[in-house]
């Protein structure tokens, strides 16, 4: 039977699903289609039949089980040049973003990728990303029962992606692909047999017609395969191994004359990609039967064979460092260390930390030496496992300045973040003391360890200085933008935090982490100033930005600072799906120790719900993960102990417990955490120091005490006035507690309507914190309440028309009148100038209750 090649079949049986990918792409808003279907039915085929037809700019991604080991494996092609791209995960999936949006987006760019379950958790990031921003629209194929990337599935599950299921091809169009084949020669027992054979599969009809014996897809493939020459077999697995392979290289290492003998076999095609033309396989389950049945000393000479010719060239592309590297090792001969311990660095700026510890390892086992120390030791404690890493290290510092700087970072690192011994940290550092690097990184691990004011000192070192270090100011700018916040000197920080963004940015390629640094610098120091409504808005931006990245660390902590800030707000229900999500991150991976926080943050939100079992148990396990790292949290985590004592029924403890925080806070020099935590002792039921919140600098301390001085006083309109100034920066429950404090204390000396409208205030702003359960948000028995709606309409009433209030609050002019009516009937007033008389503050010179009438 002659040669046969899967180009030369007309496009048979598919033509409805066609019609569904052009109709996506046309006529809907969804920017995806995903296929799925058995290994062998037409997947591809479809894909690139649907592009084809699009009429728009088109590329192709081939995911291959070779490529999946290195991030960002499968995408190298759609970066733009090396020059020109951030490295790190976050500058890679922007870039991607970027290459592929800037051809003109979803209307004009079209992306294939192939088997789309083979792609590496970066490069699904990616692609759910092209999907998500509208930069393409993607037609993705997956193997039916293999598992996919969760961001992939997301996009079928939320409506993002049509999905088209496969179905055996009928057996008129196996019929015509038979005829198309043989001319039409077939004689009826032949032509049963191959319908039986194939099963409506494509991929086994063609094996069948290359004279396999029927049975299952993966023995006709293996029947294929065993028939190949062993020049063309070994072509064949070369690809098999390292696909993507430069065809180039193939014929280098096989000759010209077997490379086309492989490409006429149809196992192997070839693909210009740039200047390159790139050989892969046609079919993933070519691959997976070879690399199975393939010997591991037949595998290990195809990786080292691969890893030479690769090695000899002048790695101009951005992977062929890293597969350089890769291949060495799986060849189990490593020839240039040095490349490897560079594809380790690479794999580390993907955030591919097990392969990075892999191939460090290897590295070091080849040539051994402080490099290699140094390389593994870094990748060690990013996964956490300081122990392991401070082993590498040698105890006295190297005589060399770059080396020791080396030293001294790591060694610090493990010190602090893997002991909790910060003195010895300290000493560490001391041994190149005064240097920028050095005292950068003395300045990010002091914010951690609650000493801000140490910290700015350090920071400030390095940025008042004439250095140009990037690392170094980024560092410091981090440290100083935290510091400033918590010491209550926002406008400082938002200084600093410009000026080390824009280092960050300019210098993405080789700081991957910086701008990630700073912006959590920015949020914990809004959070810390008493600004969670902008500290949320950081946060959430952020956790949008790691998430399309995929870099589980960058993840976690986002969802932990995302998760408190909600909790102080009052998003419970958001906090815990925040903070559950930051639990299981830390749970794989906790380099800088966050996990604590995390739990006692979790604590604290049921601890408000009143839920007090689930709350003890989660500080207990916080008190068990405590090493005496992150100070800063200490007081903070001692005041959500008092609501949790608080659920407990322990009232005396939890006022104990708050006053802690504040101790620890005014210890540290901490303004606002520290009127924080006072005020959270009248909250919990108990007094405070009013002349000593009275005396702390700040706007939110300032109102934290105004609060607690008109508590003390029983205050309504001074507590409505606080409760609305406290609402605005996000104080929700606070705002609502006061509030429903006013409405008790208006009511108690005669001035029921403007109880009313501070009740109403209170629903309002608990709206926002429904499941919160405080003293302060204790119900009181009041008859005549305004709603939400009848509060916004009065108090618009004071200064506007009804025709007015109408048309901003789009509403008919009748409902706003009836409300109104309705409004006075509860106030039991008559009209406008009584209702601008009720919402004027009563002076204190006015001694006697009034009725409001």
């Amino acid at each position: 039977m002659s040669q046969w090649s899967p180009t030369a079949w007309p496009f048979e049986g598919r033509e409805t699903e066609l019609a569904s990918v052009a109709e996506a792409f046309t006529g809907s808003a969804t920017n995806a289609v995903l296929i799925t279907a058995s290994a062998g039915l037409g997947k591809t085929r479809l894909a690139r039949e649907a592009l084809h037809r699009l009429g728009c700019r088109t590329r192709w991604v081939a995911a291959t089980r070779a490529a999946t080991a290195i991030p960002f494996g499968a995408l190298a092609h759609l970066l733009p040049d090396e020059t020109l791209t951030p490295a790190g995960p976050v500058g890679l999936v922007r870039a991607i973003t970027a290459q592929v949006a800037g051809w003109g987006g979803r209307a004009r760019v079209a992306v294939g990728v192939d088997d789309a379950h083979l792609l590496d958790d970066a490069s699904s990031t990616v692609v759910a990303n092209l999907v998500s921003s509208s930069a393409a629209f993607v037609v993705l194929t997956v193997r039916t029962g293999e598992p996919v990337a969760d961001c992939l599935l997301r996009l079928a599950k939320e409506g993002e992606a049509v999905l088209l299921d496969l179905a055996p091809l009928p057996t008129p169009v196996i019929d015509r692909l038979i005829d198309h084949s043989t001319g039409g020669t077939v004689d009826t027992i032949e032509r049963r047999r191959l319908r039986t054979g194939a099963w409506g599969n494509p991929l086994a009809l063609r094996e069948l017609l290359h004279g396999a014996v029927a049975g299952g897809l993966t023995d006709l493939v293996a029947a294929r395969l065993d028939r190949l020459a062993p020049a063309t077999r070994r072509v064949v697995e070369l690809v098999a191994c390292g696909e993507p392979v430069p065809l180039a290289f193939l014929e280098r290492l096989a000759g010209p004359e077997v490379v086309a003998a492989a490409e006429e076999s149809g196992l192997v095609v070839a693909e210009r990609d740039g200047a390159r033309v790139q050989a892969r396989l046609d079919h993933p389950l070519f691959g997976e039967v070879l690399r199975t049945r393939m010997p591991a000393a037949r595998s290990r000479q195809a990786y080292r064979d691969l890893a030479e010719v690769l090695s000899a060239t002048p790695l101009r592309r951005r992977e062929d460092t890293l597969r350089a590297a890769f291949w060495q090792v799986e060849g189990g001969r490593i020839t240039r260390a040095d490349l490897v311990l560079e594809g380790a660095r690479h794999a580390i700026g993907r955030s591919g930390l097990d392969l990075a510890e892999r191939l460090a390892r290897s590295a070091r086992e080849a040539e051994p030496g402080l490099a290699a120390d140094r390389m593994l030791a870094e990748i060690l404690e990013y996964q956490g496992r300081s122990d392991e890493a401070a082993a590498l290290l040698p105890v006295t510092p190297p005589a060399r300045l770059t080396e020791r700087l080396a030293w001294a970072g790591t060694r610090a690192d493990w010190y602090y973040w893997g002991r909790g011994d910060l003195a010895t940290a300290e000493r560490v550092l001391d041994s190149a003391a005064g240097h920028p690097r050095i005292e950068s990184a003395r300045a990010f691990i002091l914010v951690f360890a609650g000493r801000c004011a140490d910290a700015l000192r350090a920071a400030e070192t390095v940025l008042d200085g004439d250095q140009d270090d990037p690392q170094s100011l980024v560092w410091a700018a981090a440290a100083a933008t935290a510091s400033l916040g918590f010491l209550g000197h926002l406008d400082r920080a938002q200084a600093v935090r410009r000026r080390g963004l824009a280092i960050a940015t300019a210098h993405a390629g080789t700081l991957p982490w910086g701008a990630f640094q700073i912006e959590v610098a920015a949020c914990l120091a809004h959070l810390a100033a008493g600004y969670p409504d902008t500290a949320a808005v950081i946060a959430a931006d952020g956790h949008r930005t790691a998430s399309r990245s995929g870099v589980p660390m960058m993840v976690s902590a986002w969802a932990l600072y995302e998760g408190i800030v909600a909790t102080v707000q009052g998003r419970l229900q958001h906090a815990e799906r925040r903070l559950d999500e930051a639990r299981a991150g830390f749970d794989q991976s906790d380099t800088f120790r966050l996990r604590r926080a995390c739990l006692a943050a979790q604590a604290f939100g049921y601890a408000i719900r009143g839920r007090h079992e689930v709350a003890a148990e989660l500080m207990a396990d916080a008190d068990q993960t405590d090493n005496g790292t992150n100070q800063v949290f200490a007081p903070w985590i001692a005041t959500w102990r008092g609501w949790l004592a608080l659920a407990g029924g322990d009232s005396a403890a939890a006022i104990r417990h708050a006053e802690r925080g504040a101790e620890l806070a005014a210890a540290a020099g901490m303004p606002y955490v520290e009127a924080q935590a006072r005020y959270d002792m009248v909250r919990l039921g108990g007094r405070t120091d009013l002349a000593r919140m009275a005396a702390l600098p700040g706007q939110v301390p300032g109102l934290l005490g105004a609060a607690a001085q008109a508590l003390s006083e029983q205050d309504g309109p001074a507590m409505v006035r606080v409760a609305e100034q406290l609402a605005q920066l996000g104080h929700h429950v606070v705002a609502a507690e006061l509030a429903n404090a006013a409405g008790r204390a208006l009511r108690a000396t005669g001035y029921h309507a403007r109880a009313a409208l501070a009740q109403a205030a209170a629903a309002e702003w608990r709206a926002t914190c429904p499941e919160a359960r405080t003293p302060l948000l204790a119900r009181p028995d009041l008859g005549n309440l305004l709603t939400v709606r009848e509060r916004q309409i009065a108090l618009l009433a004071t200064r506007q028309a009804s025709r007015s209030i109408a048309e901003q609050l789009g509403l008919a002019l009748p409902t706003v009148n009836n409300t109104l009516a309705r409004i006075y009937t509860k106030l039991g007033i008559t009209g406008r100038a009584q209702l601008r008389t009720l919402l004027e503050e009563p002076t204190k010179a006015e001694a006697r209750p009034q009725t409001d009438r």
